[in-house]
Formats: structure tokens, C-alpha cells, sequence
């Protein structure tokens, strides 16, 4: 006898497989191998699948009468007893598997058996040695799948005497929805009584839902056989109206955590999925400024912090926002670095100050987060000038390091630790702003060090000639977190003389630009610090290219001998190319660098698996780009971008720091770039959604803007 049948092998050990996605025509012989013979299930036997992770039915049999042992397989066949749907292979010899009900779930779903219904198939045991098998006789077994709800709620709430809202369904906790037809929700229950679930929060009208072996019914009004729990205590409840599965999790300990002093402190449950802890803080270094939230959930410790398993690298820069975001992970409690993972910082500001955190685990927002309430937050403004005195006056130089400082009496109050920065104005009054340098020591003294080079960008915003002789007026801003207050002084008077030639802006032009000849196309370098500016573009040989300070009218116009900026003349180019300038005005300095190629870089090919093309206006993309095979140790996601040039290679890398792929919809500053020389395999990278193999890529990178970003999407 000859059977041509399809076959899907799946690996299985005794508590877990999975199901490999072909088939393959193969063709066996019976000979020298004789049925096995089917013990359990019974014939005829009705399952009710649960859609637990936990949940198996043992399938056993007789051992073939064979030379040598055979290898079994479970074969399942729809209800006709010929097509054949599915096959378990165990693992070695066993007779003995236990099949996890999800996956014979998908077996009723491929033998056409609704959500909700049962239906019958068919499962035998197959004897292979070899090319040769032989198939048992068949038993029947019928499956109850998952039961589902087709009427999907728009909102649920927990509602019953021993919830949180009590008899009151006004004030019954409402779930947070997790997905279609799926929610969740962190709520106090009591033992005792019962607790059911809805959909409306108030009176008339509402459906009604409870739990019978841990799956969804609905009922007609309260349930007469509501669900319960054993003791007082806080529950995380989730309940999906897809597999109709309901759990319901007790959580208790949940604790403030500093990752460098390995201290857990509890939090006080204040209801609704809330909790809360005063904390006084300390000096708040590089080291001890981490916290998270850890909680116990079914017995197993969570960490209730941010994305990035590293942590955040930066602390944030105003108390709100999706920074403070909780996600919940895995806990460890290892070395330190394990116990830093998925971390927050504290504002440095906030050192040694009293704070309230509030960690909202509700449905209040849209994505559970929490909060740092740092109390007071009144700024009080400076109330002393120092230095420079009232009617200063500065030559400006060019000399590198030529700087100037500025001085005030420090703000008094109590509060977070207040920063600093000095305003400048064209105006007396203080009405018109030109611009702002920070303190030193990360505006956190009452001192500023202020370049030369930036107090002529900011004569030239008040409108003093080069050269020129002009005043500006200077005052110090305060600033405690987010709030902040200008000097109660008046602001004092700073004279000028400027500098010649550095202009306040740079626009490239030319016929061997790439706008062209016309003025009005100029494009304008980005200024990276001032009198510094920068620009990637593409220059044509055989034509001429030069600078200057305006787009408009007759401007300035600079061009390069050897290294140096000189006023008016222009340029021609050896070879056509793309080239990082950078034209330095302060000392008259000037740098090229060709650029030869840009890529994608994945960490674990160390190669570059997506070569871009410039296009224009320092801009390097790549679209429907498909790439083959690609190296998948450590999970082919992280990557880096690489830049070719003859000085040497560099790479860019994360600006902000991040461990997790984008997402759907990823905040613009997680593309966000920096440059550098030094080269590490797995630091500083970007992940994407999925992975680099067979797989087809629109890739853009920008480097003439603000921010240099670039953007990565796996279609």
C-alpha cells in the first residue's frame, strides 16, 4: 500500500512546540512496520478548549510492532477522514505528547469549526521508520473552540458590592481598553461578595457580563453566580471578548525601587489603580538619580517602568509628557545593571528636594504613566546684576576662546535648584529678545562665560553694522522647571564694537552649486554654533561656486584660498562629488570633506546592507530597496548608519538613546542622529520593526537640518 499525503512537521517537547508553516509530497511504503494503536483520547471524546497558555490534552498510544522502534506522529483529519490537516510529531520515541488546547484550536479552525461551536475531527497515529509508515485506524474527537462575542462593548466597568464603586454602578472602576474587544483594568476587590462586569456606568439599559471556568458569559442583569476572590486585596483583571478568557491576578507589594541604593519602598494604594509615595531626594548624581516601580503580580516581581531596557539615558526636560510613561517588564534582581533596567532619571533641579510620585496604573490617560509633583514651584528672579557694569563696553576679537563673563547674586527661595541663562535685547526695555547663552556648570551657576564669537551673532541680530559700534542690553532669566522670571532689575547696557566678516548667515551659490547660479536659489548652510556653519552638498567640476551672507540683494561674498575664508573671489572643484563643508568665521578656517557613500550598517552583519543614493540638499535615500539573506545572531534589528569618506570612516548613531524598535507611530526625535569616529558593534543603535533579511526598505537620511534624523520603513 502507497500514501501520498502532506506532512507539517512540528518540534515538540512535552510542555511546549511549535508548528513549522510547509508541506511536503512525500511518498512511504508500509513494509516492516505494523499500526500503532491509539489509547487516549477515547473514541468519541468532546473537548472544551480554553485559551490558556497552561492547557493540553494528553494524547497516548500502544507502541508498533516493528523492527527497530519507529518514530510516531499524530495526524489530524478533518471531518470527511481523509484530508488531512495537521501533524505533532513528538519528540524521539515518546508515546506520550501533550497538545496545548491553543493549538488544537487552530486544528478546529482549519477543519472549518466556527469561533464558539464545536465540531468533530479525526486523529490517528502514524508509525514512521524511514521512508516507510503505517497509519492507525482513526478516532473521532470533537472540539469545543474558544467561545467569542460577535456584539463587542464599547466600554466595561467592574461593578458588584465588593469592587471599588460598591453598590453605586456610577462609581464603578472602568477598564482600560487594550486592543479590540480586549481590556483591562487594576482595581481594589474585596472577599465576600461578588463582582461582575459592564458596560454602562449608570442605570437602565446596560449588559451584563460574568466568568463560568474562566470564560465570558453574559448575563440578563447582575449575574446570580457573580465572580469572587478570597481575600481583600488589589487584582489586575483582564477579560477578552475575542477567546472569552478572564483572569483575574492578584497584586500586591508595589514599590518605589533605587536601583543604586537596592532599596524597595512601599507605596500607599489611594484607589482606582493609583498609588502614591512622598520621597525626599538626595544629591541626585549620574548614579543615584534612577527609579522605577517594582509590583508583585501573581506572586512574580514586575517592573513597572519605562521602554528602553537600558533605562533612560537623559532625565527629562519638563515634568510631563510620555517620558514618564509605564511599561511593564520583567524584574531581575541581579547586578546593578540589571537592576537599573527600564529606569527613570530625576530632574537634576530636583536635587535634595521633597517630591510626591503618583503612579497611575487607571484608565484616567491614555497610556498608564506617572507622575513627579515637585510642589512649590515659585521663581524668584534675580534681584542683582554684578558684571559687566551699566555701559560696559567690548571690542570683540577674533582670537579662539576670546569670551566675556557675565555675573549676577544667585536667585534666593526655597524649591527645586533654580537654572540660569542671559538674555540679550536691541532694547533698553527689554521688549525685543536677540538671543540667550546658557550658565556654566549646566545653568545651574551664577556666571556665564559667553564667547566672543556669540556676542557678535547677537550684535549683528540688534542690527549693528560689521565693524560697527552699537549697544546691546543684557538682563539673566530664572528658571525652576518649567516656570520661569526675567531679572526684577532693569537690564544693563553692554557697547560693541564687531568683528568684521563673520555674517549671521551663509548661503552657497553658484553655477557649480547645486541650485545654480541664481541668487535668489542660494541655500543656506545650517549654523552649528556661531559664526560656525555647515553644509553636505554636491559640487560640479568645470564651473564656479562662492558664498555669501544674503539671498536677496547685494551681499557679502566669501570664497577659499587653501584653508582660509577670504572676502569675495570664487571656487572650482577638482572632481565632482558630495562634500562636508564647514566654514569657520571666527577663525577664518576652512573644511572639506568628500563624502563617497552612506548606508545602513546592521550590528550583526558589520556590513552595509542598504547603500543610499544622494540626492539633493544633503539628502540620502534608498527606496523599495530588497534585501537577501542577512546575518540573524542576536536578532537581526539593531542597525547603525555609516559614512564613507577618504579621511576615514563615521558612523551615526542614536542621539537619544534607545533598546526598542520605533513602533507603529514613533516620536520624530527617535530618529535623531550624532556623528562619531569611535566605532562599537551594539552601542547606540536603532532598532526596526522586524528584521533586515529578505525584506524590502525605504530609507531617507537628512543631514542639512537642525536636528540630522533619517527615517527607516520595513514595507
Amino acid at each position: 500500500m502507497k500514501t501520498i499525503f502532506n506532512t507539517l512537521f512540528i518540534a515538540l517537547t512535552i510542555a511546549c512546540f511549535s508548528l513549522a508553516g510547509c508541506k511536503d509530497e512525500m511518498e512511504y511504503s508500509n513494509s516492516g512496520v505494523s499500526p500503532a494503536t491509539p489509547v487516549w483520547p477515547e473514541e468519541g471524546a468532546a473537548i472544551a478548549l480554553y485559551n490558556s497558555d497552561v492547557a493540553s490534552l494528553d494524547f497516548k498510544w500502544e507502541a508498533a510492532d516493528a523492527a527497530g522502534a519507529p518514530y510516531y506522529q499524530i495526524v489530524f483529519y478533518a471531518a470527511d477522514r481523509t484530508t488531512e490537516l495537521y501533524r505533532v510529531a513528538p519528540t524521539d520515541r515518546q508515546l506520550l505528547v501533550a497538545v496545548p488546547h491553543k493549538t488544537l484550536n487552530l486544528i478546529a479552525n482549519m477543519a472549518g469549526i466556527a469561533p464558539s461551536a464545536a465540531g468533530d475531527v479525526y486523529w490517528a497515529i502514524a508509525s514512521v521508520k524511514g521512508t516507510m509508515e503505517d497509519i492507525s485506524a482513526a478516532r473521532k474527537l470533537t472540539l469545543q473552540s474558544y467561545r467569542v462575542f460577535d456584539d463587542l462593548p464599547v466600554s466595561l466597568y467592574v461593578a458588584g458590592d465588593v469592587a471599588e464603586g460598591g453598590a453605586d454602578v456610577a462609581a464603578a472602576p472602568k477598564f482600560r481598553a487594550a486592543g479590540e474587544g480586549e481590556y483591562e483594568v487594576y482595581t481594589h476587590l474585596r472577599a465576600g461578595g461578588g463582582f461582575y462586569f459592564t458596560n454602562k456606568n449608570s442605570s437602565g439599559g446596560g449588559r451584563s457580563f460574568t466568568a463560568e471556568s474562566d470564560f465570558l458569559v453574559e448575563t440578563t442583569g447582575a449575574p446570580s453566580a457573580p465572580l469572587t476572590v478570597s481575600e481583600d486585596g488589589v487584582y489586575h483583571i483582564t477579560a477578552s471578548f475575542i477567546t472569552g478568557a478572564v483572569t483575574v491576578t492578584g497584586v500586591s507589594n508595589v514599590r518605589y525601587f533605587v536601583p543604586s541604593a537596592d532599596t524597595y519602598t512601599p507605596m500607599t494604594y489611594d484607589g482606582y489603580g493609583k498609588w502614591s509615595l512622598h520621597v525626599a531626594l538626595g544629591s541626585l548624581t549620574s548614579d543615584n538619580n534612577k527609579y522605577k516601580f517594582v509590583a508583585t503580580v501573581g506572586g512574580t516581581d514586575r517592573s513597572w517602568g519605562c521602554s528602553a531596557q537600558g533605562g533612560q539615558a537623559n532625565p527629562p526636560q519638563i515634568l510631563e509628557g510620555d517620558y514618564f510613561y509605564v511599561y511593564q517588564n520583567d524584574h531581575s534582581a541581579g547586578g546593578s545593571n540589571e537592576l537599573a533596567r527600564y529606569s527613570y532619571r530625576y530632574m537634576t533641579e530636583l536635587a535634595n528636594q521633597e517630591v510626591d510620585l503618583l503612579l497611575d496604573m487607571s484608565s484616567d490617560n491614555d497610556h498608564y504613566t506617572h507622575a513627579v509633583d515637585a510642589g512649590d514651584l515659585t521663581v524668584y528672579p534675580v534681584e542683582q546684576l554684578n558684571e559687566p557694569d551699566e555701559n560696559a563696553s567690548v571690542a570683540l576679537s577674533k582670537v579662539s576662546g576670546s569670551s566675556l563673563t557675565f555675573s549676577w547674586k544667585p536667585s534666593s527661595g526655597t524649591g527645586p535648584t533654580p537654572k540660569y541663562d542671559v538674555i540679550f535685547y536691541s532694547d533698553a526695555e527689554g521688549t525685543n529678545e536677540i538671543g540667550t547663552a546658557a550658565a556654566d556648570n549646566n545653568r545651574f551657576t551664577a556666571t556665564a562665560t559667553v564667547l566672543h564669537a556669540a556676542v557678535e551673532s547677537i550684535s549683528a541680530a540688534a542690527g549693528i553694522p560689521a565693524e560697527g559700534v552699537g549697544d546691546i542690553w543684557w538682563s539673566v532669566r530664572t528658571t525652576v522647571l518649567t516656570q520661569s522670571e526675567i531679572a526684577a532689575t532693569s537690564p544693563r547696557k553692554l557697547t560693541v564694537t564687531r568683528l568684521p566678516g563673520i555674517p549671521a548667515a551663509v548661503y552657497i551659490t553658484g553655477a557649480a552649486s547645486e541650485a545654480g547660479a541664481t541668487l535668489g536659489d542660494a541655500v543656506a548652510l545650517k549654523k552649528t554654533e556661531p559664526g560656525i556653519f555647515e553644509i553636505y552638498t554636491k559640487l560640479t567640476s568645470g564651473s564656479a561656486y562662492y558664498f555669501v551672507d544674503a539671498a536677496t540683494g547685494t551681499p557679502r561674498q566669501f570664497s577659499v584660498s587653501g584653508t582660509s575664508i577670504v572676502e569675495g573671489g570664487a571656487i572650482e572643484v577638482d572632481a565632482t562629488a558630495v562634500y562636508k563643508i564647514t566654514l569657520n568665521f571666527n577663525t577664518d578656517v576652512a573644511a572639506y570633506k568628500e563624502i563617497t557613500g552612506v548606508g545602513i550598517w546592521p550590528c550583526s552583519d558589520e556590513v552595509v546592507l542598504i547603500p543610499l543614493t544622494y540626492s539633493a540638499n544633503g539628502v540620502w535615500s534608498a527606496t523599495d530597496y530588497t534585501t537577501g539573506n542577512a546575518n540573524t545572531d542576536w536578532g537581526n534589528a539593531r542597525y547603525k548608519i555609516r559614512m564613507d569618506s577618504p579621511e576615514g570612516n563615521t558612523w551615526w548613531i542614536t542621539a537619544n538613546g534607545t533598546d526598542s524598535p520605533p513602533g507603529d507611530n514613533p516620536n520624530p526625535s527617535y530618529f535623531y542622529m550624532r556623528e562619531t569616529s569611535a566605532y562599537t558593534q551594539w552601542d547606540d543603535k536603532w532598532k526596526i520593526n522586524g528584521e533586515f533579511g529578505n525584506a524590502t526598505f525605504d530609507v531617507s537620511v537628512s543631514l542639512n537640518v537642525s536636528e540630522p534624523t533619517h527615517l527607516i520603513t520595513r514595507k
